[in-house]
């Protein structure tokens, strides 16, 4: 038997020294920290917010829809996809109610400051448990029919019609009894 000498290592984990800090340092970090936020970072107060640029862009319908003048659609979605098809579900819904031609129709997700600065306009906007439709599909077909009915209104206006002989579909308003025909984007 021969006799050999075998060093052993010091595990990194007693060779690293605990990092101690005093409450003062700590304290002094953490302001130095939170003053650094609070300088680089702004949120707008409600005054601001009322009278800035966040009011409804210019083809806005409503809050989740807008009507460029080329006929194309888009929908904001307020939840994220995660793999479950909710983005272009949620889409769907408006678009089935709007009654527009969803080769016209692309999606976007909502603004999440525009959404703070117009008063929490789209709700909750939160991801979670499978429950993207079931939360979001009563106001989303409720907005979707409510634009309808505006495109309606607005077209049966023009023709000096009652909006009740007027119907929509594939982003067309159509005057069913004289046959005129408008679409969303005009």
């Amino acid at each position: 038997m021969h006799n050999q000498s075998t060093t052993i290592e010091p595990s990194v984990e007693s060779s690293v020294e605990p990092y101690r800090v005093s409450r003062r340092r700590f304290l002094l970090q953490t302001a130095a920290v939170s003053g650094a936020l609070v300088i680089g970072f702004h949120w707008p107060d409600r005054a601001s917010a009322q009278t800035g640029d966040a009011g409804m862009a210019a083809n806005e319908v409503n809050a989740w829809i807008v009507i460029n003048p080329d006929d194309s659609v888009v929908i904001r979605v307020a939840r994220s996809e995660i793999g479950q098809g909710s983005f272009t579900s949620l889409a769907m819904l408006v678009a089935e109610e709007l009654e527009c031609d969803w080769n016209k129709v692309s999606a976007e997700y909502a603004s999440t400051s525009e959404h703070l600065q117009r008063d929490r306009i789209y709700g909750s906007m939160s991801t979670g448990g499978s429950r993207s439709i079931r939360d979001s599909q009563d106001y989303l077909r409720q907005a979707g029919a409510a634009a309808r009915t505006m495109l309606i209104a607005a077209a049966a206006k023009r023709w000096n019609v009652s909006a009740s002989e007027c119907s929509a579909a594939n982003s067309v308003i159509s005057h069913n009894a004289s046959g005129q025909q408008l679409s969303f984007g005009a």
